[in-house]
């Protein structure tokens, strides 16, 4: 296994790019410049295993993190607290505050076991196949796609924190009232280590050089290289109110959270927008693609009374129905328009004006008069999450009843349904502006016709019966 490290990266040991963006073989360096070996090397006995040779393997230093990063021991306080201010075991004063540390999974190193000098796939053109490799070798083309690994990655953690008052009432109830924060330090991202500057693609353009790309990266020799970076933060502070009904033929639940996530990145895969600077991350910082800013959820199970002391057929087919469901309300999720431009496809630029139309729907959810394409010269100015999407509204439901057959036997039948009336909840409207046209009714206008609609619905009203024998 090998990683890629920036700190090993030799300046002067770097391959020289042709215009084409191909290596130039004659002028010398180390292809492998900036690679590090995990362990000693190969073992002597699995060397006829490996696919490489061993002046390949020579180029690259052995001296690699075990893991590939450093591993820590960490301290994880928690302290909580909880008081009865009257005395009568009816209310709850309640709060804590807690660090939490990450344990970095292991998927985050298996990429690494696919990279040079260990894995070799020679090419060669106009050979035959009793003598492939007598055929003229293929142009020398940069490493693409790496996969790397910071070593001096920091474990990710998040402090939580909440505060809050319980109650219990009359009759079954017992409603809650908290706050609940959390802090996250350290998570991991994915941006592209090798991205071109932003500034270099902008002075790229003609008149510039308009050279080719690979020409343009700091680390000569590689394309992409999709580094795994434990500088990202998150935020979330939220309003969570609860209520429950335990007692009785009707049973229920209501809680609603009234809640904001932010942050720079949403997962430990996530890189930055096509054509930006991947580590300008506080560019990047805005509502997480889970953040639902309004989630109300409602559980209800009823135990019908009618004819529960029933007897004879009529009692056994009429009494002891159960009837239950769910129901939930949640706002939608946080978009942020594209646009492509000379120099690739990234943030769009907000004009001004209403975000959404008057009146939104899957026809037409994104006001077009209120973004465009930004200028060459700089980042686009629309804000991280500017464009919200639809709501989501679900009823589920399901009704129940057991039959006693003999002693032995008993069979139970259920019938559910979802998405009970058949709500269309639209989905995520379409964000690309794609370039910039000159339509009659406005100077510019969305190239990609289906920008601000909405294709997609989900989920379909789904009805399911069943039968369960139990004996």
């Amino acid at each position: 296994m090998t990683n890629f490290d920036p700190n090993r990266y030799d300046p002067s040991q770097a391959v020289t790019i042709l215009s084409n963006g191909n290596i130039d073989p004659t002028k010398g360096g180390n292809r492998f410049n900036g690679l590090v070996r995990a362990g000693s090397g190969i073992p002597a006995d699995e060397i006829g295993r490996v696919s490489t040779s061993a002046a390949a393997v020579a180029l690259v230093p052995a001296g690699a993190a075990r893991g590939f990063y450093n591993p820590a021991s960490k301290l994880a306080p928690r302290f909580g607290f909880a008081y009865d201010p009257w005395g009568d075991g009816k209310t709850s004063i309640r709060g804590g505050f807690g660090m939490f540390y990450d344990k970095v999974e292991g998927n985050l190193i298996f990429g690494q076991i696919n990279l040079p000098p260990f894995i070799n796939t020679p090419q060669f053109e106009n050979g035959n196949l009793s003598n492939i490799s007598g055929g003229t070798p293929s142009a020398l083309a940069p490493l693409a796609g790496i996969s790397a690994i910071d070593p001096n990655l920091k474990i990710a953690y998040s402090m939580n924190y909440s505060a809050g008052v319980q109650r219990q009432l009359p009759h079954g109830f017992f409603v809650e009232a908290n706050y609940v924060g959390n802090q996250g330090r350290h998570l991991i991202r994915q941006p592209d280590l090798n991205a071109i500057p932003f500034d270099a693609l902008v002075a790229n353009q003609p008149p510039g050089p308009n050279a080719n790309l690979n020409t343009l990266r700091r680390y000569k020799g590689y394309t992409s290289i999709a580094y795994r970076l434990s500088d990202a933060t998150s935020t979330y502070n939220g309003l969570q109110l609860y209520a429950v009904k335990r007692k009785g033929n009707l049973e229920l639940t209501a809680a609603y959270t009234w809640s904001r996530s932010l942050t720079d990145t949403s997962g430990n895969g996530d890189g930055l927008d096509v054509g930006e600077d991947p580590f300008n991350r506080h560019y990047n910082y805005g509502p997480a693609t889970f953040d639902r800013r309004h989630i109300f959820v409602a559980t209800y199970d009823y135990q019908i009374p009618l004819l529960r002391n029933k007897k004879g057929v009529e009692g056994a087919i009429l009494s002891g129905w159960e009837v239950s469901g769910i129901t939930r309300f949640q706002s939608g999720a946080y978009f942020t328009p594209t646009a492509s431009t000379a120099i690739g496809t990234r943030r769009a630029d907000y004009i001004g004006g209403p975000v959404l139309l008057s009146n939104p729907g899957p026809d037409g959810w994104v006001n077009p008069a209120a973004f465009g394409p930004a200028p060459l010269g700089r980042r686009g100015n629309a804000p991280v999450g500017i464009v919200q999407g639809p709501s989501l509204q679900t009823w589920d439901f399901s009704m129940r009843k057991q039959f006693r057959l003999t002693e032995r036997f008993n069979l139970r039948f259920q019938a559910d349904m979802f998405n009970a009336f058949n709500r269309a909840n639209f989905r995520s409207p379409d964000v690309g502006f794609g370039s910039c046209v000159t339509t009659t009714t406005s100077a510019c206008g969305p190239s990609n016709g289906a920008f601000g609609k909405i294709s997609t619905t989900g989920p379909a009203r789904n009805i399911q019966f069943g039968l369960k024998l139990n004996f």
